[in-house]
């Protein structure tokens, strides 16, 4: 029998619960591999396998955007990049190409990252792939935000720079895709698929990260610089050059209109990155957050989310100037995450490792819950101060870990708080533990709307001389962004210690259940019809509330339905109410794979419902991160109905 020692195993036990659970996780023991690109400088002790100074005239650059192109290799794809006259400190200097490209078979990644080669326009020189104007005000320069392979064909997702502002701030002409179609060599910038930006340089889709998933390519965005929220939209495969083809979050589903687009997450976001971790069954999403000094890490179940709280990854006090973690996809374990770094100052990219362990708080949708990295930042975000506070770093007054926050003052409102989005209509529970000086009187821990706005739920106390847990059950409304706070007014010297944060989301997958949202007789988002069918508002026969779904018809297929996130290869539980007409014969109730794929479960019902019935379905959910729920009937020659009122979906 061989020994293992005590951590060896603890680490192997970690390993196995983290590939079994597929659950959320925390980046811990960040460290730098290798040298990507530039010269080793003296003292430097890190492995330097591409020599880009001398192999390709790479002597700075930054990026490093990586993805898997098929064929054995990955594209690494770079921006601004300098050669001979390089100024040595930040994009400068002589040898200027907006972007060069790199490829890579290394898959052996604990020693550093190997280059096959880059892409070159003449021997030992990486060639520009896409060219820009190179002047101020114009066009200054083009720079790669994304990438994705679909079949033989290579896409890039690109950003038109218009000129350069203060530190984090850049303002584009517009984002676009480029392709090529001869492994990397010549690449082609397509006329029409592309996102102008506005006068007020705020359009949400000028940069990007890519993600194939179930037929269809992700496309998450940000506006031009680093301090805007991540937004998403999505193609089929075959049609990424084709603009009118995207559909846009819209907080419940999917929008042909742009304007219509809601977070997914909200920033301050730059340079980001989202992969598929298959041995975890969940989506990374990394960015640099200008605010919190630090690159972070989010993760989620399914594409639209909700995506977990940040969690640092990088911290720029660790890695001075750092801005970036494109994620290795062949990197990409239960335990492990590679991932590629720009630091600016040595103005040049690493390979770095962070180990993953299980996160017990990956249904939190807030970030800094504990404010336990709160001690290397100069301002408190994701948390935000209202009148007079802060952070009580390590000085014993912490309910659990080491830090809390605090608020403090003799008169008025004072307050800590968090924005975080929501899905608009859906029940959520907020926690948090509070104490409070003796003559606290007025203290509220609750939801409200973004700005201070209306109050979606609310907890008033007085005096807590310990930590006592506050809980709010609310509905998000029309919101799909909502601002936790904890504060009180204060009368005297007055203070509130905040402790473990939490907002996690109700069980019920299933959004506008009730149909008592939809302000129209015709369906729309999240849900949608097939055939005729939509809503009765008012009319007196939903089942609770106000209104209910219908489909009716003599002939074809009619239904409702809607798509709904789900973890793979989980067992879900679909319920709902179901009443028909006397001529009904043949109706369905089930869940299926997108686009009228196969079906995963359903209910069939034959004979007339003259009451509402409770029906319930019991599916696997298979390799999808969506499915589509529906309820409907076919029409036989006979005028028919059903109404659908009070659906559920949950996760057993």
């Amino acid at each position: 029998m061989s020994r293992v020692k005590t951590w060896e195993r603890a680490l192997l036990l970690q390993a196995v619960l983290l590939c079994a659970s597929a659950g959320a996780v925390t980046p811990t023991g960040v460290t730098k591999v290798s040298r990507i690109t530039g010269a080793t400088p003296s003292g430097e002790s890190l492995p330097n396998p591409n020599q880009t100074h001398t192999n390709y005239e790479v002597y700075g650059t930054d990026l490093g955007i990586v993805w898997d192109k098929g064929g054995g290799e990955v594209f690494l794809l770079f921006g601004d990049t300098f050669g001979v006259g390089w100024c040595g400190n930040g994009g400068c200097g002589g040898g200027w190409r907006s972007n060069v490209l790199a490829r890579s078979s290394d898959t052996a990644l604990a020693d550093g990252l190997t280059f096959s080669t880059m892409i070159q326009d003449s021997t030992r020189h990486a060639k520009e792939i896409l060219p820009s104007k190179k002047v101020n005000n114009d066009e200054m320069t083009v720079i790669p935000t994304a990438g994705v392979t679909v079949g033989s064909r290579h896409y890039i997702h690109y950003m038109s720079v218009n000129h350069w502002g203060d530190a984090g701030r850049w303002y584009t002409n517009y984002a676009g895709i480029a392709y090529s179609d001869d492994n990397g060599q010549n690449w082609v910038k397509h006329p029409t698929a592309r996102w102008q930006n506005n006068a007020s340089w705020t359009n949400n889709f000028q940069m990007g990260a890519f993600v194939k998933n179930g037929g269809f390519v992700y496309l998450y965005a940000t506006p031009n610089g680093r301090f805007g929220n991540v937004y998403l939209a999505r193609v089929p495969e075959g049609s990424l050059l084709d603009i009118n083809a995207y559909r846009y979050w819209d907080g419940n589903g999917w929008s042909a209109s742009q304007a219509a687009a809601r977070p997914v997450v909200i920033g301050i976001a730059g340079e980001l990155s989202v992969v598929y971790n298959a041995a975890l069954g969940r989506f990374l999403m990394t960015y640099l957050n200008e605010h919190r000094q630090a690159v972070v890490l989010r993760d989620a179940g399914t594409p639209t989310g909700p995506w977990s709280g940040e969690k640092v990854l990088a911290s720029g006090s660790a890695f001075p100037g750092l801005y970036n973690a494109f994620i290795h996809p062949w990197g990409n374990t239960g335990t492990t995450l590679y991932f590629v770094t720009s630091q600016w100052t040595p103005y040049n990219t690493f390979l770095m490792r962070a180990t993953l362990v299980g996160d017990s708080e990956g249904s939190n949708l807030l970030s800094e819950p504990g404010f336990e990295t709160q001690a290397a930042t100069t301002v408190m975000a994701p948390w935000w101060l209202e009148g007079s506070g802060g952070v009580d770093r390590a000085v014993g007054q912490a309910r659990t870990g080491q830090d809390n926050g605090f608020v403090r003052a003799s008169s008025g409102w004072n307050a800590l708080k968090q924005s975080v989005v929501v899905q608009p209509y859906t029940d959520y529970t907020l926690r948090g533990w509070v104490r409070t000086s003796a003559n606290n009187s007025a203290g509220f821990f609750g939801v409200r709307g973004p700005g201070n706005g209306p109050i979606l739920g609310e907890r008033s106390f007085g005096s807590l001389p310990g930590y006592t847990e506050q809980v709010v059950s609310f509905n998000s409304g029309a919101n799909s962004v909502v601002e936790v706070y904890g504060g009180l007014w204060a009368d005297g010297d007055t203070w509130l210690q905040l402790d473990d944060v939490s907002l996690t989301r109700g069980a019920n997958l299933v959004s506008q259940a009730g149909f008592e949202q939809q302000l129209s007789t015709a369906a729309t988002s999240p849900w949608y019809a097939e055939g005729n069918a939509g809503i009765d508002r008012g009319l007196g026969f939903a089942r609770t509330g106000a209104n209910n779904a219908w489909a009716r018809n003599t002939d074809g297929w009619n239904a409702l339905k809607q798509e709904v996130g789900v973890t793979p290869n989980t067992s879900y539980t679909l319920t709902g109410w179901v009443k028909t007409a006397g001529t009904h014969s043949d109706g369905y109730f089930g869940a299926r794979v997108l686009g009228g794929g196969p079906i995963l479960n359903e209910v069939h019902f034959t004979q007339p419902l003259g009451s509402y019935t409770q029906l319930s379905v019991t599916f696997n959910s298979g390799a999808n991160h969506s499915v589509e729920l529906f309820a409907g009937m076919w029409g036989h020659g006979t005028d028919t109905w059903i109404q659908v009122d009070d659906l559920s979906l949950t996760r057993n």
